[in-house]
């Protein structure tokens, strides 16, 4: 298992918090601009506080699952749309198409370009991992020979590039890739805890390794912007605005801030989080989910922990809990919308809808909620609950989908799509009797998922 994974399972966030080293706050963990110091060889940075006041967290349902139903073998449902399946082989699953991508080896991470018009995925056989680029209909465009067993893969938005992270010698390593997996770069950037989101409008990454924040260009140059002070935090670019939402260190508090990475740029500081905070940007580039976890008291095991690491533990660890909050990225005024534990968190395609995978502690099981976004702010200030639907009661998360996903959502959920391009239905995979299936649930019939066809993972294409 790659050195990040294991670091990750062991001791999520559980790192010492330093102070960074350009940014000092009050009392309240708040950042004081007047007092902002500049070590030598940085550049200045600006920082400018937006105030917040604790929310206070509405009464929200529990998760209560139900039963789980299997899904018996038989002829798969027609799909509206287009998706890529990981089982022992790579399907891709088009209207009443089932589409067996001719590879050889086991394949993992299959990803979705972001117009669609391709999908990349890494197989391995005999100890030779090969980086395999098809089209959506299943045709093989390149096969490379792998620099190294990529687990992750992320495509930049004009879909010439591919961010690819493997293992290296001794720690994580990010490399990049052209549209064919061709190795570009190489050893671009290397750290214990790391973490990379491409610029919607620029050929450029930014990459937070270990407690720095780093800028890669398209030439693959490496910029040092500074430390932040914390690991295990995944950037996340808002669109039309040239930033990232990063969680800092200010003054030995988790801090939300959106800053630019030109060098130099004014740092503004959204309000304090928690130790294990995700974020997903809303497509509108005006709010963000904010997902914080936190340990609470009782027995219990970790769902996450005890899977992710193979047969169930033995020793009892921690019991999660946690909410999601709405952030205005303007005024930082957040609004409480979901209680529970909530790991996967994604916006569909028009940013109207959350879909929110929780699990159950005790069981092993878990849950797909979904919030309708539309003012949370307006429904806030005039005391009408958030709008929040129990979409499947239950399922069982696929070991592949927990351990190699589900765990580390705050990285995945940027790019691999579990809502169709429709916005209306999402995909997930569950684990029955007959193995790990595909599932297709549409919001306008909830108890009554589409079958799609065996898989471990599965995962929408971004166009129909």
């Amino acid at each position: 298992m790659p050195l990040r994974r294991v670091v990750l399972l062991l001791a999520v966030v559980a790192t010492a918090c330093a102070p960074g080293p350009n940014l000092t706050a009050d009392a309240d963990g708040r950042v004081d601009p007047t007092t902002t110091t500049t070590p030598p060889g940085e550049s200045t940075t600006t920082t400018t506080t937006v105030p917040l006041d604790e929310p206070t967290l509405p009464t929200l349902p529990e998760i209560e699952p139900g039963p789980v139903d299997d899904a018996p073998p038989g002829p798969v449902d027609p799909i509206d749309g287009r998706a890529a399946l990981q089982n022992r082989a790579v399907t891709i699953r088009a209207d009443e198409e089932v589409i067996d991508v001719a590879t050889t080896g086991l394949p993992t991470q299959p990803t979705w370009s972001r117009d669609g018009e391709r999908l990349v995925f890494l197989t391995n056989r005999n100890g030779v991992s090969a980086v395999v680029v098809t089209d959506p209909d299943g045709t093989v465009i390149a096969e490379q020979v792998a620099t190294r067993p990529y687990f992750f893969f992320s495509w930049s938005h004009d879909g010439s590039r591919i961010a690819a992270l493997g293992p290296g010698d001794e720690s994580t390593t990010l490399d990049i890739l052209d549209a064919d997996g061709a190795v570009l770069h190489t050893d671009v950037a290397e750290a214990q805890s790391l973490w990379i989101a491409w610029d919607p409008e620029a050929l450029r990454i930014a990459v937070h390794a270990d407690e720095r924040l780093l800028r890669v260009d398209a030439d693959g140059t490496t910029t040092d912007l500074g430390e932040v002070g914390l690991q295990f935090f995944a950037p996340k670019w808002i669109p039309g605005r040239n930033e990232i939402l990063l969680v800092v260190d200010i003054e030995g508090t988790e801090t939300l801030v959106r800053r630019g990475l030109d060098g130099g740029d004014t740092l503004f500081a959204l309000g304090s989080v928690e130790t294990e905070t995700s974020i997903v940007v809303n497509p509108d580039g005006r709010t963000a989910a904010l997902t914080i976890l936190f340990d609470v008291e009782g027995g219990g095991g970790g769902v996450g922990e005890r899977i992710a690491l193979g047969p169930p533990l033995v020793q009892e660890t921690p019991a999660r809990s946690g909410r999601v909050d709405i952030i205005d990225l303007d005024t930082g005024e957040r609004v409480p919308v979901f209680t529970g534990h909530a790991l996967w968190v994604e916006w569909n395609p028009d940013g109207d809808r959350l879909l929110l995978g929780t699990t159950d502690i005790a069981e092993g099981t878990g849950a797909w909620w979904v919030y309708e976004h539309d003012d949370p702010f307006a429904d806030a200030a005039a005391e009408v609950e958030p709008t929040v639907t129990l979409a499947v009661a239950s399922y069982v998360p696929t070991r592949v989908f927990l351990a190699s996903y589900l765990v580390f959502a705050d990285q995945f959920v940027e790019q691999p799509r579990l809502w169709a391009p429709t916005g209306d239905q999402f995909i997930y995979t569950t684990d029955t009797t007959d193995g790990g299936w595909a599932m297709a649930a549409a919001l306008d019939d909830l108890g009554r998922p589409d079958k799609i066809g065996p898989a471990a993972v599965a995962f929408w294409s971004p166009v129909g």
